[in-house]
């Protein structure tokens, strides 16, 4: 891109979050279109449980219009409105947790196109199969299990695939803390597959001896 180019874009975006400021409808609206999908799917993917999804998707952008004020241009909007739906999710999951005293059901959701895409790429061929096709419960159920300081950060890279920098200004985090988080919340999800396979195949060799 250049700078020409890179200017044009920075003055457009400056203009559209001034206009959000000024309250206009249509510049709302269309924040609304380009992101609504994107956080209901980042909600789902946390909290997997299609109504709380969809608390996140309103609680999201009712502070978005609270807060606009407060953005600093500094940060993509969209990286702002990731962290707010991130914190969105993370205190619904915390509320749900004290009031049930466990995480929904997982058969609440369909969860067909929800899958990593870069868990863990050294991975046996057994543990590319259980991710193609009989592991998606498993795996769900896995990621499922992470403690939620892992699970964010496994769910916003691996599943979302932001980067490292868009991570760390929605976490708050630095790089190291993000790569230290990530590493074990696959070597979890991994050893917890892999052990599920383990226990498949063990049960099915008893079945047909």
């Amino acid at each position: 891109m250049d700078e020409t180019k890179q200017n044009h874009d920075s003055a457009s975006k400056q203009e559209f979050v001034s206009r959000l400021r000024q309250g206009d409808r249509s510049a709302f609206r269309k924040l609304v279109e380009t992101y609504q999908d994107k956080v209901y799917n980042l909600g789902l993917k946390i909290l997997w449980n299609r109504e709380d999804a969809e608390d996140v998707l309103q609680e999201t952008f009712l502070k978005v219009v609270d807060k606009i004020d407060s953005f600093r241009e500094e940060s993509d909007i969209g990286t702002w409105i990731y962290r707010i739906a991130t914190n969105a999710a993370l205190m619904k999951l915390r509320e749900r947790r004290r009031q049930r005293g466990h995480l929904a059901d997982l058969a609440e959701v369909d969860n067909h196109d929800i899958k990593p895409t870069r868990l863990a790429p050294d991975a046996p061929n057994p543990f590319d199969e259980l991710l193609q096709k009989e592991s998606r419960e498993i795996l769900e159920k896995a990621i499922d299990a992470l403690p939620d300081i892992y699970r964010v950060v496994f769910v916003l890279k691996d599943i979302e695939n932001l980067s490292t920098d868009e991570i760390a200004q929605i976490l708050g985090l630095t790089h190291e803390a993000i790569y230290s988080r990530l590493k074990r919340a696959r070597m979890q999800l991994r050893e917890a597959v892999l052990a599920a396979y383990k226990e498949k195949e063990g049960a099915r060799n008893y079945v047909m001896s």
